[in-house]
C-alpha cells in the first residue's frame, strides 16, 4: 500500500494499541495511556475530514514523529505487525514513560 493509509485504519490501529480518543473541534486527538490508564504526553491528531480519507506521505511522517516511531515502524504499527507491547518495548528502550 506504499506510503499512504486511510485514516479509518490509522484511527482503528491507535484504538487498538492503547490509545484513548478524544474528539472535538477540528481534530481528533489520541492520547497514549500508560499502564494505570493514565495519558502520557505520547499524542497525535487528524483531522475529522482526513478520517474518511486517505493520509499521505508527509502526515504519514509527522504522526510517526509525534508517536516516536520512524516512518517505517508507524507503518507497521498501522499494519499490525508491531504490537502495542513491541511500541511500548520501542518507547521503553527511548526512555520515554509508558
Amino acid at each position: 500500500m506504499g506510503n499512504v493509509r486511510s485514516g479509518r485504519e490509522i484511527d482503528s490501529a491507535l484504538c487498538k494499541k492503547g490509545f484513548r480518543r478524544e474528539t472535538g473541534g477540528d481534530h481528533i486527538c489520541y492520547f497514549l495511556r500508560d499502564v494505570d490508564g493514565e495519558d502520557t504526553n505520547i499524542k497525535t491528531k487528524i483531522s475529522h475530514g482526513v478520517v474518511s480519507d486517505t493520509i499521505g506521505a508527509n502526515l504519514i511522517s509527522r504522526m510517526a514523529r509525534q508517536l516516536h516511531l520512524s516512518k517505517i515502524q508507524f507503518l507497521n504499527f498501522i499494519d499490525c505487525s508491531v504490537s502495542e507491547e513491541d511500541y511500548r518495548t520501542v518507547l521503553r528502550e527511548q526512555h520515554e514513560t509508558v
